[in-house]
C-alpha cells in the first residue's frame, strides 16, 4: 500500500511539474508579439521539430516542439528559449531555408503565393493550371494548380485524391470547408497535397519526392503548406517566406503595429538594394579584411557603428579585399596565428553577420572544426570547416582556440550543384582562405599584421567577447 501511495504522489508531482512547465512556456511565448510567435513556429518547422499549423497561437504541439528542440540540443526542456537557444534556433532553422533557397513565389496562373525551395529546381515550366518544377533527375517535383469548380468540385477533388484503389497510401488527411491536406506514398514516392477552396475553384500545390530526400523534404512540405495564401495578381510587396503570414486562420495582428512580420523585407520594384558580408579590423588605422566578392561592384560601403569605408585593394584570385574606414580609426584589431600550421580536426570558431537583413544585424558566433586542409579540387589556399556558414558570413574571421585568426570565411558548397552531382544536400561543408594569405596581402600593401604571441587556450566565451570588438558588418550599396 505504501508503494502505491508513493507512486500516486510521484505521478501527481510529475503532472504538476509538467503543467507548471507548460504554463511557463505559454507565458513566455505569449509575451512575444504575433509576428515573433509566427517566426518561432516557422523556424521550428525548418528544424524538424514542428509539423503543424503556423498561426502564432500556443498549444500542446507548440510546447512539444519547443521542448523537443531543447532535448535534441541537450538543453533543459522547459519550453522557454533563452537568448542562446534563440540564436541556435535561428541558425539551424535558417540553415535549411538557405540551403534549399526557400523564398516566396507568386503564381498568377494558379492564383496563389507560397514558399518554394527554388535552389533545388531547374527553371519552371508553365502549364494550363499553374507551373511545374523538377529537379534534374525528377527525384523531386512540385506542381501548382488551379482546378475550376465546374470541372471538379472541391469535395469530389478531395475524394479522388484520397482514393487508395490505385495503390496510393494515405498516411494523413484533413478536410475542412476552406482547405484540405493529404499526404502519403504513391508509386514509391512520398507526396504532400494542399488545396484551398474559393467560390469558383480549388487551388494549391502537389509536392512529391523520393524517400532519400525525406530528411529535409518533410520539413519543406510543411513550410510550403503554411506559407501558401491566395494571390490576386497584383505586384505587391514581397514577404520572405520564412516570416510571412501563413494562410491558416491567422488572428488579426494589432492594427497599430507594422503589418509586415519582423524580419520581412520590402522589395520595391526598381529600387536598388544592398548586400552584406562580414569583415574584421586588421589595424587600428581602420583597415578591414573581407572577401573580394563581398565588396565587388559596390557604389558605397557602410560599416554600421563605424561609418563609411573605401576599397583599398582587392585580390580577386584569392577572393580577399582590404578596406579602410574614412575616419581611419579603430580601437581594436585582430591578431593572426604566427607559426603553428593548422591541423585537421582542430577546433575553430566562426564569427560574423549571417542573414543580416533577417536577423536584424545580430552578430553570430559558432563552433566547428577543420575537416580538411584543402578546398575544392585540393586548393591548398583554402581549408574546409564544419562550422555553419550562411550568406553574410563571407569575409568574417575563422579563429583558433587562442582567439587568433587562422582564416577568412569565403564560401560553402553550392546546394543545387551538389544535389545534382551527389544526389543529396551538403551539410556544413564550408571553406575559408588561409589566414597567412590575408597577412601576406597586408604586407604587400605596406601594412603590418599583428600576430598572437599567447598560446594558452581561451574559453569560447572569451574568444567571442574579444572577436566581437573587431568583427564588423560590411554593407555594400549597389
Amino acid at each position: 500500500m505504501r508503494s502505491l501511495l508513493h507512486a500516486i504522489v510521484f505521478l501527481l508531482v510529475s503532472a504538476g511539474t509538467v503543467q507548471a512547465g507548460y504554463d511557463q512556456s505559454r507565458d513566455w511565448f505569449h509575451a512575444k508579439d504575433w509576428r515573433e510567435r509566427v517566426r518561432i513556429q516557422f523556424l521550428l518547422v525548418f528544424t524538424g521539430d514542428y509539423a503543424s499549423q503556423v498561426d502564432g497561437t500556443f498549444g500542446k504541439l507548440t510546447f512539444n516542439a519547443l521542448t523537443t528542440f531543447q532535448k535534441h540540443r541537450e538543453f533543459y526542456p522547459d519550453g522557454v528559449l533563452d537568448d542562446e537557444q534563440m540564436q541556435i534556433l535561428q541558425r539551424d532553422g535558417l540553415d535549411l531555408v538557405e540551403r534549399v533557397g526557400f523564398e516566396t513565389y507568386k503564381d498568377a496562373i494558379a492564383g496563389l503565393q507560397l514558399g518554394v525551395p527554388g535552389k533545388l529546381f531547374e527553371p519552371s515550366t508553365q502549364t494550363q493550371r499553374g507551373h511545374l518544377w523538377r529537379v534534374y533527375d525528377n527525384s523531386i517535383e512540385l506542381e501548382t494548380l488551379q482546378v475550376p469548380k465546374d470541372e471538379t468540385a472541391y469535395a469530389a477533388l478531395y475524394k479522388r485524391l484520397t482514393d487508395t484503389s490505385d495503390g496510393r497510401t494515405v498516411e494523413h488527411k484533413q478536410f475542412r470547408n476552406d482547405y484540405f491536406v493529404v499526404s502519403g506514398r504513391h508509386n514509391g514516392r512520398d507526396f504532400y497535397l494542399r488545396m484551398m477552396k474559393t467560390s469558383s475553384d480549388s487551388r494549391g500545390f502537389s509536392l512529391t519526392w523520393q524517400a532519400r530526400h525525406a530528411v529535409f523534404m518533410d520539413r519543406v512540405a510543411v513550410a510550403m503548406s503554411n506559407s501558401m495564401t491566395f494571390f490576386d495578381g497584383t505586384d505587391e510587396e514581397k514577404l520572405d517566406a520564412v516570416t510571412s503570414a501563413p494562410a491558416l486562420e491567422l488572428p488579426e495582428p494589432d492594427s497599430r503595429s507594422d503589418p509586415l512580420p519582423k524580419g520581412a523585407r520590402k522589395d520595391v520594384p526598381g529600387r536598388k538594394t544592398s548586400s552584406s558580408g562580414s569583415g574584421y579590423f586588421l589595424t587600428t588605422e581602420g583597415h578591414i579584411g573581407t572577401n573580394a566578392h563581398v565588396v565587388g561592384n559596390c557604389r558605397s560601403l557602410d560599416i554600421p557603428g563605424h561609418g563609411t569605408a573605401r576599397l583599398v585593394k582587392a585580390d580577386t584570385e584569392n577572393d580577399l579585399a582590404i578596406l579602410q574606414l574614412d575616419s581611419r580609426k579603430s580601437e581594436h584589431a585582430a591578431q593572426f596565428r604566427s607559426e603553428q600550421p593548422i591541423v585537421r580536426g582542430e577546433e575553430i570558431f566562426v564569427i560574423g553577420y549571417p542573414f543580416a537583413q533577417i536577423l536584424d544585424n545580430n552578430l553570430n558566433f559558432t563552433p566547428g572544426m577543420i575537416s580538411s586542409l584543402a578546398g575544392v579540387k585540393g586548393d591548398s589556399r583554402q581549408f574546409m570547416l564544419t562550422a555553419p556558414v550562411q550568406p553574410g558570413n563571407s569575409g568574417g574571421p575563422v579563429l583558433d582556440r587562442t582567439g587568433a585568426v587562422v582564416g577568412t570565411v569565403v564560401s560553402r558548397l553550392d546546394t543545387f550543384k551538389t544535389l545534382k552531382l551527389a544526389g543529396d544536400l551538403p551539410e556544413n561543408v564550408n571553406f575559408a582562405v588561409r589566414g597567412k594569405l590575408m597577412a601576406q596581402f597586408m604586407e604587400d600593401l605596406g601594412l603590418s599584421p599583428r600576430y598572437n604571441t599567447i598560446t594558452s587556450i581561451k574559453s569560447p566565451t572569451r574568444i567571442d567577447e574579444e572577436a566581437s570588438q573587431y568583427t564588423v558588418l560590411v554593407l555594400c550599396r549597389n
